[in-house]
């Protein structure tokens, strides 16, 4: 929160619920003025891809990625999908270099979300229950608290399989976005609730 905060803050001087940054590889130097939204830094859409091509072409990538692009946990994960309208892929009880393969194949890149390895007891708590170690496809329910399987493989999977099985899960994916205040509306009248490891100090954000 406080390295958000050296980022932007709002006119109260407090963390609002965004923060937008673009910086170098060594996350030292900002590439486009930071604020609460690309917004801040560019008039539309394509004039921040054709920014982002450039920064890539001074910063050319070394060795292959090794990482999984996740959230801090399964849950958070489940969530932010959610959030995006976007299927989640998680692999429970091992499997990292499978998933790191899954999530940077040119093929998928843009259709689905990540978790890291998580364990059988982390989907129970989403209402998910799975009998063994493998590679899941999971469907976020609207508010991105519980989630249902749309697909799965065991480890011993090739990634050109998984690859194929995901695409084929990916058009049974409900993709429709959501309106937000549809949607606040939607979860207040139902007493969905979000507890956030962070406190909101956003002065324009919900005051319950």
């Amino acid at each position: 929160m406080k390295y958000l905060e050296g980022i932007f803050k709002g006119r109260a001087g407090t963390l609002e619920n965004t923060v937008f940054a673009m910086l170098t590889p060594d996350g030292k130097s900002y590439l486009a003025r930071p604020g609460r939204s690309p917004q801040f830094a560019f008039r539309s859409p394509a004039e921040m891809a054709e920014a982002m091509k450039q920064s890539a072409g001074k910063y050319p990538a070394k060795g292959e990625p090794s990482a999984v692009p996740a959230m801090h946990d399964f849950r958070l994960s489940l969530n932010t999908a959610a959030c995006d309208s976007m299927p989640l892929v998680v692999a429970v009880g091992g499997g990292e270099a499978l998933l790191v393969k899954l999530a940077w194949a040119p093929e998928l890149l843009g259709k689905y979300a990540y978790a890291p390895v998580a364990t059988p007891q982390d989907l129970k708590a989403a209402g998910i229950t799975v009998a063994s170690p493998g590679i899941y496809a999971i469907e976020p329910d609207t508010f991105g608290q519980k989630g249902a399987v749309l697909a799965q493989w065991p480890l011993t999977a090739d990634t050109a399989t998984i690859t194929k099985g995901l695409l084929d899960a990916q058009k049974r994916h409900n993709g429709e976005g959501k309106i937000a205040r549809q949607h606040i509306q939607q979860g207040t009248q139902l007493g969905v609730l979000w507890k956030s490891l962070l406190p909101n100090t956003d002065p324009n954000g919900p005051k319950r």
